[in-house]
């Protein structure tokens, strides 16, 4: 049995190169939504197609799983503190900013603005923002790295799973 983490470790900087990638692109509305909701998928991905192919073993499923969960979960906190610095180091726009002028371009009120930015301000805390991403990291991941073992299948099986 091999050790996983540098597979696990391989797919959360997948994931996080990609999260900063699309925050440099400055992707805004529905289009920021959808591929944002597609990075955390890579994660699992990653981690599996690197432990199978360098190990030439099938995972399991849960296996597969486990390895996408940890791997979207480690990659949503270093992407999300990487964009955090370079948002506070003045290299990537505000977001805060960017809603301010989406919502002025829409043609608000004054006192729509203020309610909306009141809004957008509320769930704006950095720390929420982690545990957010990280909790949707381990659920996309997992699901992703269940598809991985499905997917990518070489040599026999390999059912340990606690090989972490």
């Amino acid at each position: 049995m091999e050790n996983k983490w540098p597979s696990i470790l391989i797919g959360a900087l997948a994931y996080a190169l990609l999260s900063l990638v699309i925050s440099f692109l400055g992707m805004t509305g529905a289009a920021a939504g959808i591929v944002g909701c597609l990075v955390p998928f890579v994660s699992g991905l990653v981690a599996t197609w690197h432990y199978a192919s360098t190990y030439r073993v099938t995972l399991t499923p849960g296996s597969g799983a486990g390895m996408g969960a940890l791997a979207g979960v480690i990659g949503a906190v270093i992407g999300g503190v990487l964009v955090l610095l370079l948002v506070s180091a003045g290299i990537l726009p505000d977001p805060m900013e960017l809603a301010r002028e989406q919502l002025e371009s829409q043609g608000m009120s004054e006192e729509q603005l203020e309610q909306a930015m009141g809004m957008a301000e509320m769930f704006s805390n950095p720390v929420l923002g982690l545990v957010i991403g990280a909790v949707f990291g381990a659920i996309l991941g997992a699901i992703s790295g269940l598809l991985g073992a499905v997917f990518f299948k070489k040599g026999e099986a390999d059912a340990d799973l606690d090989g972490y």
